[in-house]
């Protein structure tokens, strides 16, 4: 179970090797001369106390200087030691890709094989310098020093208030990442204390971001709620009234269209009298004339009896009415006089064109027009009387003297006359009742 379980890389294991892979894909993208410059100015400031040589942080390799001509002998600081490669031993190991996420813990077991020593005698770190994907195997540059060899160097380092935050075996190491102290117990413990109260900030945090996250989006709703809510009950009180005024302007418009169609809904009786009166001959009359409803139907039907002396025509002019449709005899014609037939005709009467009926979308276009109210049906109409003229009295006569008036002073006279015209019209009122008088006699 223990050593299925070593085989098996765990979910960090797999996320960090795919993180570590994707950054090494997107480092080979930058331009070699960019990289040059970027890992360069990522060096921290190194020292080697075995041949005294200081590198300033970011300087080139080549550019170094004793240590006490720099401004850290004075100070102090972190640095990187350097403690050569005298002092160590460097080996590269070919081991399978499947335990490349385990290098750590299958090399702290092959230690005591690949070295005269046990690890926990030895500062060392690896890296993978190459991976053959073809043959399953990569290969791994281990670097080692003994305990032994280190202490003195950092209990000098540590006289010169310096503090080591790196160990390399040799300069050129500082760019491959190695740290022959990533893992000791002391690098470990001492990671594990500065980690654990910046872990703890970090997840209270993202607790806090959480919490916010959850609660500010709810307190914004409950706000736009709240800033809502006098809108909603104006706009419901507004829906409502003009809910209610729309029912009652449908109500008016039904009303309103309902006599029309009842009213359009068939020709008059006066109008077909009138359309059968014009285009029947002057030797043809009508005996009988009824205007039924057809029935199980809408329609109405219009039948005519009589008699006519165009016994071969009655059929067409009757067809050619626009108010009868697919009029047809209902019996056989017969004759009852040698200048004389008897006709039996009857046809469904046509729908008039009902007007326009008034809808909803008109009400807006009425509202707006003003209406003046006609006056009703067979009321008289009253015409705007003239400015009044004087009336030819004796004072008019008088008031205006007369260019054109007669020098006869008998002009009295004629006005007098129209005085006299009621009472002979008065006498006439008898001769007109007399006829009436004798016809009730009679």
């Amino acid at each position: 179970m223990a050593e299925a379980s070593l085989n098996r890389p765990s979910f960090q294991q797999s996320v960090g090797h795919i993180a570590s892979w994707w950054r090494q894909q997107l480092w080979e993208c930058v331009p070699a001369a960019w990289r040059a410059r970027l890992t360069q100015s990522r060096r921290p400031a190194m020292l080697s106390l075995a041949d005294d040589r200081f590198w300033a942080a970011g300087a080139p390799l080549d550019q170094h200087k004793p240590f006490a001509h720099s401004a850290m002998a004075q100070s102090g600081g972190d640095v990187a030691l350097v403690i050569g490669e005298s002092n160590g031993f460097r080996r590269e190991v070919e081991l399978p890709l499947a335990v490349e996420d385990k290098l750590a813990q299958v090399l702290s077991y092959e230690l005591d094989r690949l070295t005269p020593l046990r690890a926990s005698e030895l500062y060392y770190d690896f890296r993978v310098k190459n991976r053959d994907t073809g043959s399953g195997m990569c290969t791994v540059e281990l670097a080692a020093v003994p305990r032994a060899r280190v202490a003195p160097l950092l209990e000098a380092a540590g006289k010169k208030s310096l503090t080591i935050s790196r160990l390399l075996l040799a300069p050129a190491d500082v760019d491959t990442g190695i740290d022959l102290l990533a893992h000791t117990s002391e690098r470990n413990a001492q990671a594990t204390s500065r980690s654990g109260w910046v872990n703890l900030a970090l997840a209270g945090l993202c607790g806090l971001l959480i919490a916010a996250l959850i609660a500010l989006p709810l307190w914004q709703k409950r706000q736009y709620v709240i800033e809502l809510q006098p809108i909603e009950t104006a706009q419901k009180a507004e829906a409502e009234a003009a809910s209610v005024l729309q029912k009652q302007l449908e109500k008016q418009v039904n009303d309103y269209n309902l006599p029309l169609s009842r009213k359009h809904g068939s020709p008059l009786v006066v109008q077909v009298l009138e359309d059968l009166t014009k285009r029947l001959p002057d030797d043809t009359w009508a005996q009988t004339l009824e205007i039924k409803t057809i029935p199980n139907q809408k329609s109405r039907e219009v039948i005519v009896q009589g008699e006519t002396g165009s016994g071969g025509k009655i059929l067409q002019i009757v067809q050619e009415s626009p108010l009868l449709k697919d009029p047809a005899f209902k019996a056989t014609m017969t004759r009852v006089a040698p200048t004389a037939e008897r006709f039996h005709i009857a046809g469904e009467l046509v729908a008039a064109a009902a007007p326009k009926q008034l809808l909803l979308s008109d009400v807006n276009t009425l509202m707006t027009v003003p209406m003046t109210p006609a006056a009703p049906a067979g009321a008289p109409t009253i015409a705007k009387s003239p400015a009044p003229q004087p009336t030819s009295t004796g004072n008019a006569a008088t008031s205006n003297p007369a260019p054109s008036a007669p020098p006869n002073p008998s002009p009295p006279a004629p006005a007098a006359e129209p005085k006299k015209a009621p009472a002979t019209a008065y006498p006439a009122a008898p001769a007109t009742g007399t006829p009436a008088a004798s016809e009730k006699k009679s």
